[in-house]
């Protein structure tokens, strides 16, 4: 998928960033233990232990610039000036041949002639993917093995399916990280004949 560089609903300025940065800040300060937590968890990732309790104990560690190297990294980037300097630079749609690399072939995975098999397949869960000339739905596992959050919120948005994603700024979201996020697969070897 493609954005229409004119549709700014679907290129989020680096302003939508900060905006997500805040809100963490502003949960990770909330009265609210769920919500407090949640947010520890998020910011957590940063630290070498990853202990959310220790950040809550201690709520004086964190900053603003953790926040702000938290959304860059859940939009996969390195972090906050990585972020800054590749925002707004478009990556080609994504090719989901590569979530299938040779060393996740012992996930299981439905393959499907028809997109109406598969999207039938999908609501006993799992994400919809098209391969080639097929379509699959994968288990999260494989997903979680390549280094995808699973649990993206944007994952929810699109309804968990690629061909035909409910809300298409999360489709050019997640197009976005998984472009930064998978490793482009290995050249094949050609085969030799004769």
């Amino acid at each position: 998928m493609r954005a229409d560089p004119s549709d700014k609903a679907l290129i989020p300025p680096l302003d939508e960033y900060k905006i997500r940065a805040s809100r963490l800040l502003k949960d990770f300060a909330s009265d609210d233990k769920r919500r407090a937590y949640g947010a520890a968890h998020r910011l957590a990732v940063l630290w070498p232990d990853g202990n959310p309790n220790a950040l809550l104990a201690d709520r004086s560690l964190i900053q603003r610039k953790h926040a702000l190297a938290v959304i860059a990294r859940e939009m996969g980037f390195r972090d906050w000036a990585h972020l800054k300097a590749e925002a707004h630079i478009e990556m080609p749609p994504f090719d989901t041949t590569r979530l299938f690399p040779p060393r996740t072939s012992f996930y299981l995975n439905a393959w499907f002639v028809t997109y109406e098999e598969a999207r039938a397949a999908l609501g006993q869960g799992g994400f919809l993917f098209p391969y080639r000339t097929q379509i699959v739905v994968c288990e999260g596992g494989l997903l979680t093995s390549l280094g995808i959050d699973v649990a993206d919120s944007d994952w929810q948005a699109i309804g968990r399916d690629w061909v035909q994603p409910a809300d298409k700024a999360a489709h050019f979201r997640l197009n976005q990280k998984l472009s930064r996020i998978v490793p482009p697969l290995p050249p094949r070897k050609p085969v030799r004949r004769g």
